[in-house]
Order: structure tokens, then C-alpha cells, then sequence
């Protein structure tokens, strides 16, 4: 059994056993790569995050409250900028991590292709 050439994440190299005369684990096949993204993407957005549910919860407490003369529409519009301003930095937060996991992959991609033209791997 061999290892696969793959890398992890943080830059050491993967633990998975392959079948010669794969050269890669499933995780770190550039074949499957459309794959593993697809998948990703659906998780994704098949669960809404807890404080995305959280904000949910609060606007609807807040309009709640609103109608029912508990809280005075002014405050009510304060804090539902403050809920939209949230709101913002998470899908922020969500475009930061998506964009850094696209360079780490393309990280490892460079390093791979960069391994496959050393003579060690017989390019010429």
C-alpha cells in the first residue's frame, strides 16, 4: 500500500493508504475535485447557520414586540439596522472563508503541480 501525495491543510502530507497505481486519496484527487466542491456547496447551504436562525428568531421577537406595543418603533427600527448590520457581517464572514479555502486549494495545486515537474517525479 502507498501513501497519497496529497496535502492537507496545514502542509503535511496526507495519511490515507492508496491501491498503486493511484497516486491519491479521494479527498486529494484532482478527478474529484468537482465533486468534493459540489458537495461542500450543498451542505452548505442546506443548513442555515445558528446565527443566522438566531437573527431570525430575533426579528421575529422584534416585530412581535412592536405589534404588540411593547417596544416603541423607533428602538424597533434601531435594532433591526443592528440585526441587518449582523446580518452583513456574517454573509462577510461566509465570502472571506469561501475565498480562503479556494486559495488554500489552489495553494496545494501549485505544490502539486510543482512536485510533478521535479526530476524526482521524472519531468522533463
Amino acid at each position: 500500500m502507498a501513501r497519497c501525495v496529497g496535502l492537507k491543510r496545514d502542509g503535511s502530507q496526507c495519511t490515507a493508504t492508496v491501491d498503486p497505481p493511484q497516486r491519491y486519496c479521494w479527498w486529494h484527487d484532482p478527478k474529484h475535485a468537482d465533486q468534493r466542491s459540489r458537495a461542500a456547496s450543498k451542505a452548505a447551504r442546506s443548513k442555515p447557520s445558528k446565527e443566522i436562525k438566531d437573527l431570525k428568531k430575533q426579528l421575529e421577537d422584534l416585530a412581535d414586540a412592536v405589534l404588540k406595543g411593547r417596544v416603541d418603533r423607533g428602538d424597533a427600527i434601531a435594532v433591526n439596522q443592528i440585526i441587518n448590520t449582523r446580518a452583513r457581517l456574517i454573509e462577510l464572514e461566509g465570502k472571506i472563508k469561501e475565498q480562503e479555502e479556494f486559495e488554500q486549494r489552489l495553494k496545494e495545486l501549485e505544490e502539486l503541480a510543482a512536485r510533478q515537474q521535479s526530476p524526482r517525479y521524472g519531468a522533463r
